[in-house]
């Protein structure tokens, strides 16, 4: 890009040096765009609907979304091998994921039930039995009084007690939040399907009706970004839900085979856990770990066992092979988008932060190779009609 016309007077120099640089009209650019943001900020108030629409319709579309980057390949494959016709396809597909669905309600969910009340109900024997192997150590070793240790004896049992009971009465003493929940999941129950569908039938079609507004010379451009958005999102999260399902299984098969009390509880638990990066797994082994240590010795030390071969498997075999490095992201910068979002964003955050992340280092990434294409302030990198033009 060429300078613009120096005006010929005597203001020529301050024109050039400062008026016409590229330096001044970025910092100009970035102080009007923050200008920009705190009028929207000062004024958020005007955005209350938008943010109440996000609110009733974001639950039903990351449902429909996570759905779609499970079943769309399923409904492909059905176009292409069984040679089904996209409706139809799209409609066993729903079928099949609401059959399963329905099926794990009705026979998983009152098991886990049972095994939760249950869980809660001998927190305070569990309890009793920790301060029991406590008295024992302390009595070997004398690290601390007997009246001291009575004391910390009545107060962790009287914990456990009363918070076992609240576990069990805690619903009951809320009732107005739980209808509240529930119209929220009625909602989302009935508009993710909806959603799903025309995701389904429509999802290819997408990034050209978002382009239709978008200047033509830049709409190519726009494709390529909503095309690498769309790889990052789908290999992420049919990544992490395969390696979820994966940990699931191993932590429930190896908790059961050393005999662990409530294997499939915490198996089940660690799976949906392992979707948090790094720290779902390491989550999920807090309550192996001290039902392991109150049973025996022994089965502490096969519960570590168990971890580690769930550890190896994840990080050597499982996310290689499954997930790749489709983020292309360092794994100091995903600790880093985990700590941040969770802070801001509390469990959502923490789930959706890194895919989140990942959709807007690419938006950051496309707007900054056009910036350098244009802004005249990099002169290896050329605007693409230049590149044509080169012999």
């Amino acid at each position: 890009m060429k300078n613009l016309r120096q005006p010929e007077s005597g203001f020529s120099w301050f024109y050039q040096r400062f008026l016409n640089n590229h330096i001044t009209i970025l910092l100009l650019n970035i102080f009007l765009l923050l200008l920009v943001v705190n009028e929207i900020v000062q004024n958020a108030g005007l955005l209350d609907p938008i943010w109440k629409f996000a609110s009733i319709t974001m639950p039903a579309i990351v449902v429909a979304g996570i759905l779609f980057y499970v079943l769309d390949p399923f409904v492909h494959l059905m176009e292409r091998r069984l040679h089904l016709r996209q409706g139809l396809a799209i409609t066993i597909a729903m079928l099949i994921a609401v059959g399963v669905i329905v099926l794990i309600f009705l026979n998983l969910i009152p098991f886990l039930a049972k095994q939760a009340a249950g869980a809660v109900s001998t927190l305070p024997q569990f309890a009793n039995d920790m301060l029991a192997k406590l008295n024992h150590l302390n009595q070997q070793h004398h690290w601390i009084s007997n009246s001291n240790l009575n004391d910390v004896n009545q107060r962790v049992t009287t914990y456990f007690s009363k918070r076992g009971l609240n576990l069990l009465t805690g619903t009951l003493t809320s009732i107005g939040n739980v209808v509240t929940t529930v119209s929220d999941w009625v909602i989302t129950i009935i508009t993710a399907p909806l959603v799903l569908f025309f995701m389904l039938k429509d999802g290819t079609r997408f990034p050209h009706y978002v382009s239709q507004v978008v200047p033509t010379a830049y709409r190519e451009r726009f494709m390529v970004m909503l095309d690498q958005m769309n790889v990052k999102v789908s290999s992420y999260v049919r990544g992490q839900l395969t390696v979820a399902l994966c940990v699931l299984i191993i932590f429930t098969t190896g908790y059961s085979i050393i005999g662990l009390r409530y294997a499939l509880l915490i198996g089940l638990l660690a799976g949906p856990l392992n979707l948090i990066p790094y720290f779902g797994s390491a989550i999920a082994l807090i309550p192996a770990l001290i039902i392991g240590a109150i049973t025996s010795p022994s089965m502490l030390l096969g519960v570590v066992i168990v971890y580690l071969i769930e550890w190896v498997l994840e990080t050597q075999v499982l996310s290689p092979l499954i997930m790749g490095n489709s983020l292309a992201m360092h794994p100091i910068t995903i600790v880093f988008v985990l700590l941040a979002a969770g802070k801001m964003f509390g469990l959502m955050g923490v789930i959706f932060g890194v895919p989140g992340f990942a959709v807007l280092k690419v938006l950051v990434t496309t707007a900054f190779q056009w910036y350098q294409e244009y802004s005249a302030l990099y002169p290896d990198v050329f605007p693409p009609e230049d590149k044509l033009g080169e012999p």
